[in-house]
């Protein structure tokens, strides 16, 4: 399955990563999520999964996809037409989280994730500008739209795509397992409170 993943001559180091991992663990047992907390060993990327994890639901993903039918409203496209177009964002966040994968080994994780950040901080601001004077000018909600489909392609070039890898990528196998638990735990925790907080703000 190697060989064929990775190609005749590039499988044979994967193999051989997974034999390290293999010995080094020597027999040990999966570990429970609350192990994980008391390790002190795997502490820090503990901590790493789930400031990425609650940061990826925290972002204003979400709140994109709240305000978009609004925004395609404002634009002027076709009531009938919007949930098409919103189909279309999730669209390109699955693309962007593809391409992800392939641009991960040759851009680097950090740059991805900070400078996806940053594009959605940008995308956020400039949304900001464009939902306040949208009655001023015919092309302002235009912008508007654009500036939704580029902050969902930013969060999949970055955040989207990187965050639940990181997870597989930070531990060893005795305790992926637990780390996915705590990560997927935290994932939800994080949509309910978005869920239930946000009508209230807005």
């Amino acid at each position: 399955a190697l060989k064929r993943f990775h190609g005749s001559s590039e499988y044979r180091r994967e193999m051989e990563d997974i034999q390290r991992e293999c010995f080094a663990l020597d027999g040990e047992k999966p570990k429970k999520p609350w192990q994980l907390f008391t390790d002190r060993g795997v502490r820090w990327q503990l901590i790493t999964v789930i400031v990425m994890t609650m940061g990826q639901q925290l972002s204003g993903i979400n709140a994109i996809y709240f305000y978009a039918t609004y925004v395609f409203e404002q634009a002027g496209i076709l009531a009938e037409k919007i949930p098409y177009v919103t189909l279309g964002t999730g669209v390109c966040e699955c693309l962007t989280a593809l391409s992800c994968g392939l641009l991960i080994d040759h851009v680097g994780r950090r740059c991805l994730i900070i400078g996806g950040y940053v594009l959605m901080t940008l995308w956020c601001t400039v949304l900001t500008f464009s939902l306040t004077y949208q009655e001023l000018y015919p092309w302002v909600p235009y912008m508007s739209m654009a500036c939704v489909f580029a902050f969902i392609l930013s969060f999949g070039l970055g955040p989207g795509g990187i965050t639940n890898t990181l997870t597989a990528e930070l531990f060893v196998q005795s305790s992926r397992p637990a780390a996915h638990m705590i990560a997927g735990t935290v994932s939800w925790v994080s949509f309910f409170t978005i869920g239930m907080l946000f009508p209230f703000i807005v």
